[in-house]
């Protein structure tokens, strides 16, 4: 008596079909090959938002939702070389020794690729009503990683919308923190109140709430703080609610982060 649901089986929620096959060498291949797949593209800087493999009579099925980081686009922008990646002419030659290396087993003769670019989702009206109201932080909190104060600009109007996962904006939220010394623990926390104050004002996001795990501005023992703006029930089966954790290691000791999002 008194337990909490788990919201995450019992609310009916559309789930799109990933590694849907009945050979069970299929999946196995199909899981490490995603696997890899987000390796390869986090060294080229490039965030997997989304990976859908599934598999078909004689044919591979590849959804990808790629967001390019600001360090990787300025480096384009040096080396002078146009940059497309639109669903038609994105350059997929890169994926042909992991994709051989894979499936060279199997009978497949047929890979259909489509690609969905995050960054031309992002309106620039949008940015720069956040950039304006975040700009304090860009120099105290973001000092030498500027590059990374614009992703998050991007990453919450992308996440506003519901482009992007909750899991992907808390992975990024957690680089933010990573490399913070103890002393901007408390800059760090009035950042993210500020800017999920933002998202809520907006209206599309009704609540959001994060609770932080760890030996926050550098006391001895753990102990606990959490951000809540809005309203964000952490119980209901009727409500649009996501749920998203996070471990981040730092010199500090490891933090546990957990995220709930209401719209």
């Amino acid at each position: 008596m008194g337990q909490k649901s788990n919201l995450l089986t019992l609310r009916k929620s559309r789930v799109n079909a990933n590694l849907l096959t009945t050979n069970p060498k299929e999946f196995v291949l199909g899981l490490k090959f995603l696997t890899n797949l987000n390796q390869l593209f986090s060294k080229k800087k490039v965030i997997l938002a989304k990976k859908d493999l599934n598999f078909e009579s004689n044919k591979l099925a590849l959804n990808l939702s790629l967001f390019f980081r600001t360090s990787k686009l300025i480096g384009y922008q040096k080396i002078k070389k146009s940059f497309k990646t639109t669903n038609n002419d994105f350059d997929a030659s890169f994926l042909q020794p992991l994709v051989k290396n894979h499936f060279s087993i199997l009978k497949n003769n047929n890979i259909q690729l489509s690609v969905v670019n995050l960054n031309h989702m992002v309106k620039t009206s949008e940015m720069v009503s956040f950039f304006n109201k975040l700009r304090r932080f860009s120099t105290t909190l973001f000092a030498r990683r500027f590059n990374l104060f614009l992703d998050f600009l991007k990453f919450s109007c992308l996440f506003e919308g519901k482009k992007v996962d909750s899991k992907i904006f808390l992975g990024l939220i957690g680089e933010i923190f990573r490399v913070l010394p103890k002393r901007k623990h408390n800059i760090f926390i009035i950042f993210l109140k500020t800017a999920f104050s933002i998202l809520v004002k907006r209206g599309k996001v009704r609540g959001l709430r994060l609770l932080i795990n760890g030996r926050l501005k550098g006391k001895p023992r753990s102990n606990s703080m959490s951000i809540l703006v809005g309203s964000a029930p952490v119980q209901s089966l009727s409500k649009d609610i996501e749920f998203s954790k996070l471990h981040v290691y730092t010199l500090n000791g490891a933090f546990g982060f957990k995220f709930w999002v209401y719209r």
